[in-house]
């Protein structure tokens, strides 16, 4: 009797449940398209795994759900953030924009006061109670709603629901004092929001006892303008700018995202504080990238080579000592070394100022700087080279050498003739993914000299990597700029892919050679 059958599918029903629940929760906050992906993978995975003409793609759907998710949904959500205007001024959605303007309210003149209890719940949520001053048969208290406690400012949430009450309706909960309310810092949450009657009327805190009737202070029009109720101001959403403006053209209120285009492309090439620094650190990210590669694999080679020799003495405690930076973590590492080859008190200067009487200017000087980081990136480095190499040297026959030196070769020709062509070919992928990790290695840069030291009449450093350069302009100089830096990422990853293209192909081609 087959079990795995009704299994594998009561297995593919509860996935396809949560599947659907998923889809339509992202259906309910807006997210439409993700939504669909959703359920779109959601009957792909229950057509293969219930179909018996799939079953070679059973092993392989999971693969590509993870593939979709981890590499290619960022890949392309990055791609599209760099059409869009999405900053920290152009942060919120256009219809919560919208909302937000909605939300603004006014006093009315002789406007209704109540007064108010809050009711504390067991669950942490909280229960407003507020009831007419002058006609207290007038009674409402809202639903379970939480206050957060921020001390960062946020966007004012939805409005809570009122709910009439009759006279023998009684509120749930512990009611709190003003000093208890004080006291929890509810008071400033509490003030932000507002909250709407059954007859759609606003009410907000007016006070420590109190709250007022407020009016709505925008009114929609059917254009999608709004007009202000109290001064008749029009103001119109300008989507070039991503902002309502009135009629003078000056922006009112928040920003909200808008499609740019190839503005973001177009400002990295014709910004001068962007462009001009542009070509010199993009030769000094791939001179980066290349070196460090190539002396990584040559000292991790040199090592592993070293260390095969079965004549060499203690041949387990070298290894063991070579391979400790690999097990240090990498931010540890470039911190304690940040802190040696500091140019005035560093260990390694006051050595050099011993023995040969000066000291390298490592954190003033361009060169200097360049010099330190390839030689920090070569200690963190090497450990992974010399472990490869060492599982490819081990993984020779030693018939071929005992060949060899009957042939009355030597050490130097073993090494370049058959040891070389023999690691190589295997060794171009893992080349090829160092350096492209390199091109992107923001931990080094960030914490060993934060791009330093600083080029003249520029905003950049004289070590920036691209990557860095693509923080320093997008989340410092520019406020928070999330299009810009999707714009100049994707040309980093399209950078990236070449040079990874054309090392592959060239590595290949002497290979053959």
């Amino acid at each position: 009797m087959n079990t795995g059958f009704p299994i594998r599918h009561i297995l593919t029903g509860l996935l396809a449940l949560a599947g659907l629940y998923l889809a339509f929760v992202l259906y309910r906050t807006g997210n439409v398209l993700i939504a669909f992906a959703v359920l779109v993978v959601t009957c792909l995975g229950v057509f293969i795994y219930l179909n018996a003409s799939a079953t070679t793609f059973r092993y392989l759907f999971p693969g590509f759900i993870g593939f979709g998710l981890f590499v290619l949904l960022p890949l392309v959500y990055t791609i599209y953030i760099g059409f869009t205007r999405y900053s920290s001024q152009n942060l919120l959605l256009f219809d919560r924009c919208v909302a937000l303007f909605r939300n603004e309210t006014y006093t009315l003149p002789n406007a209704v006061s109540y007064k108010y209890r809050l009711y504390a719940q067991d669950d942490g949520t909280y229960i407003l109670y507020v009831e007419d001053e002058k006609n207290p048969a007038r009674r409402f208290a809202s639903d379970p709603f939480e206050l957060i406690v921020s001390p960062k400012p946020k966007p004012p949430p939805e409005p809570v629901k009122l709910n009439a009450l009759s006279a023998s309706d009684q509120v749930q909960g512990k009611p709190m004092t003003i000093v208890q309310i004080n006291r929890a810092r509810l008071l400033s949450p509490l003030r932000g929001r507002a909250f709407v009657m059954p007859d759609d009327t606003l009410v907000a805190m007016a006070g420590l006892t109190n709250f007022t009737a407020r009016e709505r202070l925008w009114a929609q029009n059917p254009d999608g303008s709004l007009t202000n109720k109290k001064d008749g101001t029009v103001i119109r959403p300008d989507y070039k700018q991503g902002f309502f403006v009135n009629d003078k053209g000056e922006r009112v209120g928040v920003g909200f995202r808008t499609f740019s285009g190839f503005e973001n492309y177009s400002r990295i090439f014709t910004d001068p504080r962007i462009a001009a620094p542009f070509v010199r650190i993009f030769l000094w990210t791939v001179a980066f990238s290349a070196a460090s590669a190539f002396l990584t694999f040559a000292v991790g080679m040199l090592l592993a080579v070293i260390l095969e020799q079965k004549d060499l003495r203690f041949r387990k405690v070298y290894r063991t000592l070579f391979i400790l930076p690999y097990a240090v973590p990498g931010v540890l590492s470039i911190l304690i070394l940040k802190g040696l080859f500091n140019q005035e008190f560093g260990a390694i200067n006051e050595v050099l100022r011993a023995v040969f009487g000066f000291a390298p200017a490592w954190e003033t000087n361009p060169w200097g700087a360049r010099a330190m980081i390839l030689l920090v990136n070569l200690w963190l480095g090497y450990p992974y080279m010399m472990l490869i190499c060492t599982g490819m040297l081990q993984s020779i026959p030693s018939g071929i050498y005992e060949a060899s030196a009957i042939d009355g070769s030597n050490a130097r020709i073993d090494f370049f003739e058959l040891t070389l062509p023999l690691v190589l070919p295997p060794m171009i992928p893992i080349l090829i993914s160092t350096f492209a990790f390199n091109f992107n290695n923001f931990n080094l840069i960030y914490l060993l000299t934060a791009g330093g030291p600083q080029m003249v009449g520029g905003a950049a450093g004289e070590t920036d990597l691209l990557v860095t350069y693509t923080y320093n302009i997008a989340f410092r100089d520019s406020g928070t700029n999330y299009g810009l830096a999707g714009a100049i990422a994707t040309l980093l990853f399209i950078l990236v892919g070449i040079l990874a293209w054309v090392n592959l192909k060239l590595t290949a081609r002497q290979v053959k050679i």
